[in-house]
């Protein structure tokens, strides 16, 4: 057996691992490409379990095939270092990058810190690093061996993911390994794996006498006993175990510190070593990206000279392409035979190297600093900022936690560790973390970092037990008083924080502090966050300006990479219907963050995947996006985000008739809110429950649960998002339940307000309440105003909802034909949405105008909404520009969706299309039909 520290020589068998024959004929397969393997596996097991001699097996397997390989290896230090281990692993492809297409080497100079330039997306990275590995390969097929990723940093490991998934059927195959512990391994994708399990009794004594035929064998006996089949142990202990030292069992020590023993022997080999090979050796170790063998100014001009030494000694293993140790054992032991001056002089050399990004000089100035260094705090500080732009939380908790740990005073200190607070509470979703990070600060400083630990304080009471009351007060009082004059973050921190607590409660005593504060911190604010204080309190009032703004900035966000500005733009389109815009950055936040483990930003993106799935009328979306987010809440403690996810799957329960499903939450919602002043959740709960009522034609009951919201009706000076939003739930159930003189209140209201600016959905209700308070041709008017209004993709609820409205209208009007026009429109979209309960008010509608249940679902058949329009008015005889004038469309456009209707009804004139639609309603009635 070879160890796993050791490495076969070229040309070995490697059928000479003992105990391996199954593992070896896998990992063939996968070089070899023999069972169509998709040219990935990933290698789990123990410390010294032989993980590593299976991949130096696998480096020889493909050497024996003709096909090069690129090696890499995690590593503890570089940790928090973005793309470490990726840069380890292309390095020796650098020469390369000019052959790929300018975005892709663009992004991998700057991913791996050999340029400049805008931060690539991790997507961008990905396919960079797959179409390189792909060009390498075209002239010869390559083996990428990456050991220990579970070291990797999180962003390296994201690539090497996804090139892992994607390599089936390429020249190119991925096998790494993965250390396992006590903790649970992060879901990467599917990947083909292989569990390294620990040899069998027979098999370690195979091995012993096969390498060690002169071990006596009571020694024997004993390294196997203590070894538990552990390959590196049962290779490494038999020098130390020797049977001049040990002649009898008796001699040999009770306990074998196994770990301890093979450290010391790792640790002997290398102080054997010169002091020149053990410095270059240090900074191979502490480095991991090739920068310091590339420049002489780092490694000295003696490099290539000790690095033989090294490899002839078996430390590392150079190839034409790069150096790596032998096992990552040996590179933890080189640190640690190193004194605290050695690395910190490693690390003094390592950040003067040129082509070192500023984040990886950031941390190496800050392992050399002996004790508080401002300026490295300050870069560390910069560093973290970066890391969580970048979307990588847990590098920027870590960098300002150390910058905190840098500060020379206890008041910066107090607010670096505040900072880390903050970013592990509004980013990371760590609240342990966060309560620690804040007990220290306080300890550190009488003034506990005043505004940056009061904004980590505040989300803490926020997020662990929504302590509305006690947030808003810590928050306030530190704005109005702050100990020092706050940096323009603290400020933008603190803001959205009170923002997120006024939202919460909802109420006048807590909004005017909150718009207070803005404007005495207006200078200091970004323009989002002002635009959020003017649609946030009362979407109504937002400026046209506001507004333009707002679309500039989500239109930025298709290359935005910090997960805070995707959300805290994100809750300020939700207040003014413009999140369709923003699901694409929505699901790469949440796709990102669930990577690397940013449980409050991926709830966050959860929240408001649930907003912009409901009013788009994916309603399972909703509810699952709602599941997945309370699973997370519930795990991590985050209180404050579980009314709303529940809220979520009751509000698209309601919209689908599910009326048990919608209310169970409800009641604990409102038991859970009240105590906590968080008076906006029971005003969600009526809206539930005010949809659930007209979807039953409970108008009643939709009254009065609206007006729970609105108690004075409609106020345009105090209106917010929930009372806009039940607006024409409003209006419709106080028509139907015979308060016109109220329903034409609420729409003057709604009139005055000017709510048409915020969107084409508004625009669209707006013009429906209109109709709903009209008769006769007013009425008309504005309901066909109203379908106007917004295109007919955008918002199918609604419209469908409008399309009802108007056909009954019609069908008072007796205007028979027009109105199964729109009914049958309604039909076909609630149909689609699955809205049981505003289905079936069309079909009966539909029904009150003569027609048979039967031919009510002729909405079935595979016409869109506007075909099945165009097909009914045309089967009774109007125009082409008669049905344009109509639906607002050109004659041409009417002709155009008629040519594609005619062959789908399986007719070739207008004559046959009302036989053709009676005949499809027909069909549809056999339980054949599809």
């Amino acid at each position: 057996m070879t160890a796993e520290h050791e490495r076969p020589e070229y040309g070995q068998a490697v059928s000479d691992l003992t105990g391996r024959s199954a593992e070896l004929d896998l990992i063939r397969a996968v070089i070899e490409d023999t069972a169509r393997l998709g040219g990935s596996l990933t290698l789990f097991g123990e410390p010294g379990v032989g993980k590593s001699a299976l991949l130096d097996a696998a480096a020889d397997l493909a050497v024996a095939n003709g096909m090069r390989t690129l090696r890499a290896a995690g590593a503890e230090f570089e940790a928090n270092i973005a793309f470490a281990g990726l840069n380890q692993l292309l390095v020796p492809l650098a020469a390369m990058f000019p052959q790929l297409d300018s975005p892709h080497e663009s992004a991998l100079r700057v991913a791996l810190g050999f340029g400049e330039g805008a931060t690539p997306s991790r997507i961008m990275i990905s396919t960079a690093a797959l179409s390189l590995l792909l060009l390498a390969a075209q002239d010869q097929p390559l083996v990428v061996l990456v050991d220990d990723t579970q070291w990797l940093d999180e962003a390296s490991a994201d690539v090497l993911a996804f090139v892992a998934r994607r390599v089936a059927g390429t020249a190119v195959r991925v096998l790494s390994t993965v250390r396992t512990t006590e903790k649970p391994l992060p879901v990467r994708g599917e990947v083909n794996s292989l569990t390294i399990r620990s040899l069998d009794d027979s098999a370690a004594e195979t091995l012993l006498i096969d390498r060690y035929p002169d071990l006596a064998e009571h020694v024997r006996l004993r390294i196997v006993t203590e070894a538990q089949g552990n390959p590196l142990a049962l290779v490494e202990l038999p020098a130390i175990l020797t049977s001049d030292r040990y002649p009898t069992a008796e001699a040999l020590p009770a306990v074998l510190p196994l770990t301890e023993r093979l450290s010391r022997m790792f640790t002997d080999r290398i102080a054997a070593l010169a002091s020149e090979t053990q410095d270059l050796l240090l900074l191979l170790a502490l480095d991991g990206s090739g920068h310091a063998l590339s420049d002489e100014g780092v490694a000295g001009p003696g490099a290539a000279a000790q690095l033989d030494i090294a490899e002839r000694e078996r430390i590392v293993v150079i190839d034409r392409h790069s150096v790596v140790f032998r096992h990552p054992l040996v590179r933890s032991a080189v640190v640690g035979l190193a004194g605290p001056e050695s690395r910190r002089r490693a690390h003094r050399a390592l950040a003067k190297c040129p082509t070192a990004d500023p984040g990886r000089r950031a941390w190496h100035l800050a392992d050399a600093s002996i004790g508080p260094d401002e300026e490295v705090a300050t870069l560390l500080q910069r560093e973290s900022i970066q890391a969580l732009k970048r979307g990588d939380p847990s590098a920027a908790v870590a960098a300002m936690t150390r910058s905190a740990d840098l500060s020379p005073d206890a008041e910066h200190r107090a607010q670096r560790l505040a900072g880390a607070a903050h970013f592990a509470a509004e980013v990371m979703g760590d609240l342990q973390s966060v309560s620690q990070l804040l007990t220290d600060a306080r300890r550190l400083h009488a003034n506990a970092g005043s505004l940056a630990t009061a904004s980590a304080a505040a989300s803490l009471m926020l997020y662990s037990d929504a302590d509305v009351v006690s947030a808003f007060r810590v928050l306030t009082t530190a704005l109005r008083a702050p100990a020092a004059e706050p940096t323009a973050d603290e400020v933008k921190a603190a803001i959205w924080v009170l923002s997120v607590i006024a939202s919460l409660n909802g109420r006048k005593e807590m909004w005017d502090p909150y718009l207070e504060m803005v404007d005495r911190y207006r200078d200091k604010l970004p323009g989002g966050l002002l635009i959020r204080s003017e649609v946030v309190s009362n979407p109504a009032t937002v400026s046209t300006e506001a507004l333009d703004t707002l679309d500039r900035q989500i239109a930025a966000l298709a290359t935005e990479r910090d997960p805070g500005q995707i959300i805290r733009v994100g809750y300020v389109a939700n207040d003014v219907d413009r999140l369709a815009d923003l699901r694409e950055p929505l699901l790469r936040v949440w796709q990102d963050a669930a990577r690397t483990g940013a449980v409050a930003s991926v709830t966050n993106a959860l929240m408001l995947l649930c907003a912009e799935s409901y009013l788009a009328g994916r309603w399972d979306d909703t509810q699952r996006f709602a599941e997945e987010g309370l699973e997370r809440a519930q795990a991590y403690g985050y209180v404050n985000f579980i009314w709303f996810l529940h809220y979520s799957r009751a509000l698209a329960a309601a919209a689908l008739g599910q009326q048990e499903e919608a209310e169970e939450p409800l009641e604990e919602m409102l038991a859970w809110s009240i105590p906590r002043h968080a008076f906006i959740v029971p005003q969600h709960v009526h809206r539930v429950r005010t949809l659930a009522a007209i979807g039953r034609s409970d108008f009643e009951t939709a009254y009065t649960e609206a007006t729970k919201i609105s108690p004075r009706g409609l106020e345009p000076g105090t209106a917010h998002q929930l009372q806009l939003f039940v607006a024409y739930d409003l209006v419709e159930a106080a028509v139907r339940t015979g308060r016109t003189v109220q329903a034409q209140g609420f729409v003057d209201a709604m009139l005055r307000m000017g709510i048409t600016k915020i969107s084409s959905r508004w625009s669209l209700l707006v013009a429906a309440a209109q109709g709903l308070v009209s008769d006769g041709e007013v009425a008309s008017a504005h309901f066909e105003r109203a379908l106007a209004a917004a295109p007919e993709e955008l918002w199918p609820f609604e419209r469908a909802r409008v399309l009802l409205a108007y056909g009954e209208h019609l069908r008072r009007e007796r205007a028979t034909v027009e109105s199964r026009v729109h009914l049958t429109a309604a039909l076909a979209l609630f149909d689609r949405l699955r809205a049981a309960p505003w289905a079936e008010r069309a079909r009966n509608e539909m029904s009150a105008t003569g027609l048979s249940r039967r031919q009510a679902d002729v909405s079935q058949v595979q016409l869109t909404p506007q075909e099945l329009q165009i097909a009914t008015l045309a089967a009774s005889g109007l125009t082409n520009k008669a049905i344009g004038e109509r639906l607002h469309l050109s004659a041409r456009t009417v002709s155009g969706h008629l040519y594609h209707v005619f062959p789908k009804l399986g007719v070739t004139a207008r004559a046959g299309l009302r036989d053709a639609l009676t005949a499809l309603s027909e069909q549809h009635d056999d339980p054949e039909f599809p």
